[in-house]
């Protein structure tokens, strides 16, 4: 029997991340933007993060996404399990220009100049109209919170060490 997971495709972890990075104007650091495409794959698992301010509003549209065929049982697992996909899936944007080497380099994603073509901005856009609600509170709340300290999103979604950060 044939299972499939986008978690593990790399075409539509390359997809995740640009609909993140289109809808973002900042620079995201690379474990951030792990994050975010973590949380856009499995949106559910939005319920399990400590809870900041502006998380109630969007906590009903998150519950609607629920799967009952999609559990996961050690998210942990699972996001290191997608660490090598989500890189490799990076580093294909980077080679295709969309994202700076360079900076790539210090940990940090950045978007380069080159234009998406039409077909794939239109298909990005229909994507994140689809559900604006979880890509707005993706892109908006969680990719503005800082990755480091006490309340930083390494601390409360607990995916990554936090513990020995330097801050």
């Amino acid at each position: 029997m044939l299972i499939y997971n986008q978690a593990y495709d790399i075409y539509h972890t390359m997809f995740r991340i640009l609909q993140i990075t289109e809808k973002t104007e900042e620079n995201l650091e690379v474990d951030k933007l792990r994050i975010l495409d973590f949380y856009l794959a499995f949106p559910t698992e939005l319920l399990e993060i400590r809870s900041f301010q502006g998380f109630k509003k969007y906590e009903k549209y998150i519950k609607a996404e629920s799967n009952n065929y999609e559990r996961i049982i050690d998210r942990k697992r699972l996001f290191f399990k997608m660490e090598n996909i989500q890189i490799l899936a990076i580093k294909a944007l980077i080679s295709y220009g969309l994202f700076d080497a360079n900076e790539f380099k210090n940990g940090i994603i950045k978007r380069t100049d080159l234009i998406l073509s039409e077909k794939l901005s239109i298909r990005i856009n229909q994507a994140n109209e689809e559900n604006p609600n979880l890509i707005t509170l993706i892109t908006g709340p969680l990719a503005s919170m800082n990755l480091f300290g006490h309340l930083g999103l390494k601390v409360r979604t607990n995916l990554i060490e936090f513990k020995y950060d330097a801050i």
